[in-house]
């Protein structure tokens, strides 16, 4: 989860506050991002808005299968 630590805000800890942003997106695939989100997570709602707002912000580039899929919220 270190990998994604300085990209979640609940994350934050000492060490991770003293690291700088990256200049460039961490490069995932959506199941290592799901996966990573997660373990951290309390509700499959939190894994879902966490990672939009990663997608949506650039904070998280996505490869694989799903890199040009449109992910957004969709609406029942």
């Amino acid at each position: 989860m270190t990998l994604l630590a300085h990209a979640v805000p609940h994350l934050d800890t000492p060490a991770n506050l003293e690291m700088p942003e990256p200049s460039q997106p961490e490069t995932l695939t959506l199941l290592d991002l799901v996966c990573a989100i997660a373990d951290e997570a309390d509700t499959d709602e939190e894994v879902v808005a966490t990672i939009q707002h990663l997608i949506e912000s650039g904070k998280v580039t996505l490869v694989g299968n799903f890199c040009s899929r449109d992910i957004g919220r969709r609406r029942v």
